[in-house]
């Protein structure tokens, strides 16, 4: 549930704890230079081809020859934490420094954790997918020098007006330290953020990267805010289907959360996209709904059970023996039903054969 810490996680951060105290008794506790170095020295034995990243094979590979065994989900669990994209590699030297706490975003202890996760669950609560997107324009409504981060008092007084209220001061402190990473009495609006929107599986990544890769027909990871407005299906965002708002104002909030920050450049990257998703994920517990969400918004064809595809176009073909059957358009993106010829080309790349005519 939203606001929980998962026993998958739990066993991960004890798995993420094991081998930075295995490393540390291998330098004699040498610090935490000495200590990245040799973990990412250990790692590059693995990198086969030299480029400074490895997948998960060489990840599992290195972690067994640590003798960490029998914990294949906590070490994908581990691989995936880190590997934020999804890309499937893994910068073992960035990992390396960020385990001993050099660069990076900040390591958050359990009690940092569980700070997060209550204001995570309050969040959910009070606005489900769309609460990200309204705490996220009142924080940068706070930001009133414009330098992109908060003091203490100006996060508390715009999580009040957002609707979190009566924070314990305990808890306040906790929160506001663990993301004031230089000690300087300021947290970036930014890092909090991604703080709040943290924790997003690997397979969810990877269904928000296929819708992705439908829309970037060139392959080179930015795509037309126009054409990701034009081809998805509002009808199917979460909140449209929950009665909370219309189709047009989902669009218009997809809009202004690829907009935000003042930065209109009419394009979304693979990483603003994967970043949205972040945020409506954070409200979603369920991954067959996550799953079925994401395939019903960009018609992606696929899935099963409660999860399987429910808004791809569906047609009547009639073969030239006369046989007929019902057939799912698997790319129907852009496509006008009634044009049959495009209707039946686009079955034909599917593999469908024989057509003699479709009927609507």
């Amino acid at each position: 549930m939203p606001g929980e810490i998962s026993a998958l996680e739990r066993a991960t951060d004890d798995l993420e704890r094991r081998l930075k105290d295995k490393i540390e008794r291998n330098t004699n506790f040498a610090g935490p230079e000495s200590n990245a170095r040799k973990l990412e020295h250990e790692f590059k034995f693995f990198d086969t081809n030299g480029s400074g990243a490895i997948d998960f094979q060489e990840f599992f590979a290195a972690m067994t020859h640590f003798n960490f065994v029998g914990v294949q989900r906590e070490t994908e669990a581990l691989f995936n934490r880190y590997d934020e994209d999804a890309s499937g590699d893994l910068d073992y030297k960035e990992f390396a420094y960020h385990l001993f706490g050099i660069g990076g975003a900040p390591k958050m202890d359990v009690n940092s954790k569980n700070v997060v996760e209550k204001v995570k669950a309050r969040i959910i609560e009070k606005d489900g997918a769309s609460g990200i997107h309204n705490v996220t324009r009142i924080l940068r409504r706070m930001d009133t020098d414009g330098s992109g981060s908060l003091d203490q008092n100006e996060l508390m007084k715009g999580l009040n007006h957002y609707g979190i209220k009566k924070i314990p001061p305990r808890d306040m402190k906790i929160l506001f330290n663990y993301f004031d990473r230089d000690h300087s009495g300021h947290v970036s609006v930014d890092e909090f953020l991604r703080g709040l929107k943290s924790g997003m599986s690997f397979d969810r990544k990877q269904l928000v990267r296929q819708a992705f890769n439908i829309l970037d027909a060139t392959g080179d990871g930015v795509v037309g805010i126009d054409d990701v407005i034009k081809n998805y299906d509002f009808s199917k965002h979460p909140n449209v289907i929950g009665g909370v708002m219309s189709t047009e104002e989902a669009a218009e909030e997809m809009l202004q959360a690829f907009e935000q920050g003042g930065d209109v450049d009419g394009v979304v990257t693979w990483a603003e996209f994967l970043d949205y998703y972040k945020g409506i994920s954070m409200s979603i517990d369920d991954d067959q709904y996550f799953e079925l969400m994401i395939r019903n918004s960009w018609h992606i064809s696929g899935g099963s059970g409660a999860a399987e595809n429910s808004s791809n176009k569906r047609v009547l073909v009639v073969h030239s023996d006369g046989e007929e059957e019902i057939v799912e358009i698997k790319n129907d993106l852009g496509l006008n039903i009634r044009d049959r010829d495009d209707v039946i080309q686009r079955l034909e790349r599917q593999g469908v054969q024989d057509i003699y005519k479709v009927k609507i």
